[in-house]
């Protein structure tokens, strides 16, 4: 009702006012009654346009960069993340780890076994003593019992991974993606130190092999040992000596690092190697807690990061082409052997500091 009173008074007023003051001021009123509906519909329309505007999700992706720094059973890392949406994110980046050296003892030995103590527990000379007792009286060379030797990891990687953040605090994530590097991801090699120690049983190897055939040569009646030929001359070792080393190399056999049913032998630069490998392209899937990127106006952030890294099989010991997995390995190295056999998975606990760059 009141309404419709105040529409009436507005109507009356109108007439009035052109009746006593003319058109003019009838248009001026319109004027401003045009001005109001126009003013309420540019509101109107910056509302709607307000609503219907899409977030800074929908139209910025990559539009913020982290960098950050990790460290833990990957070695240390660098990665750049940013978001593909608000739930999302996509990481890149390289990690290594630190060569650090383990230096370990590893005794050689001749033979299938060579007790240091009778049954009484009485020191008696072994197998190795004795030969390296005749080997010095024929060669002048000492053979030493011990080898040491070096072990370092060699493990680098690149990194694409998915952060994919589930809950809206984003405190938990899951994260996959894949990791590539090298294929040789620890190795072992003798110190220089030992490279007299592996000269010698070189030496001992190639006299060993040479005494036997000449001694078994039927067609060899003189058992005469071609030790080294220089022109038309020749470095013989005499019967009686080539006789007297036959005596023990026949029953003892061939020197080398025992390893069970493997003897590892010095190459033909007189140094031991092994290597440890595993397939170059490495399926990655871990979760983990905290914030993995700076939020509000925060510029650092940390997080804790655990998953598993598959190999894609067991991790192959190579020792001159024969993978010692496979082999009845023994003593401290079969230790190691049987560490690599159980470790189908490599586990990951990284603690990760990230930096906004924008």
């Amino acid at each position: 009702m009141k309404e419709i009173l105040r529409w009436t008074y507005s109507v009356l007023f109108l007439l009035l006012s052109e009746m006593a003051f003319g058109q003019d001021v009838v248009d001026t009123l319109a004027w401003e009654r045009g001005m109001k509906q126009n003013d309420v519909m540019v509101e109107t329309r910056a509302q709607d346009v307000t609503l219907l505007r899409p977030t800074m999700s929908e139209t910025h992706r990559f539009d913020r960069l982290w960098g950050a720094l990790s460290l833990g059973t990957t070695g240390i890392g660098l990665d750049l993340s940013t978001p593909i949406s608000e739930a999302v994110h996509l990481r890149a980046g390289f990690s290594i780890f630190p060569s650090l050296k383990t230096h370990m003892n590893f005794g050689i030995r001749v033979g299938e076994s060579d007790p240091k103590y009778d049954k009484n527990g009485n020191r008696i000379e072994t197998k190795f003593e004795k030969l390296a007792n005749a080997f010095n009286q024929v060669t002048g060379q000492e053979l030493s019992e011990n080898v040491r030797m070096v072990g370092r990891p060699t493990f680098y990687n690149a990194k694409l991974l998915v952060d994919v953040f589930p809950f809206k605090n984003k405190k938990w994530f899951l994260t996959g993606g894949i990791y590539y590097g090298n294929e040789q991801i620890a190795r072992a090699y003798n110190t220089p130190e030992a490279m007299n120690v592996l000269y010698s049983v070189s030496l001992y190897n190639s006299l060993h092999g040479k005494v036997i055939d000449a001694v078994e040569d039927p067609w060899n009646i003189d058992n005469e040992v071609v030790l080294m030929e220089v022109g038309n001359a020749a470095i013989v070792l005499e019967q009686e000596k080539t006789e007297y080393l036959y005596k023990y190399m026949k029953r003892y056999g061939r020197m080398g690092i025992h390893l069970g049913d493997y003897y590892l032998e010095p190459d033909k630069d007189n140094m031991v190697k092994c290597s440890v490998k595993a397939n170059r392209l490495k399926p990655y899937l871990g979760f983990g807690y905290g914030n993995a990127t700076p939020q509000g106006d925060k510029r650092y952030a940390f997080s804790l990061e655990a998953g598993m890294l598959m190999w894609g099989g067991t991790p192959r010991v190579d020792c001159y082409g024969t993978d010692l997995v496979d082999m009845n390995v023994k003593g401290r190295v079969g230790h190691y052997v049987d560490f690599f056999k159980a470790l189908k998975v490599f586990p990951v606990v990284n603690l990760r500091i990230a930096c906004r760059l924008f």
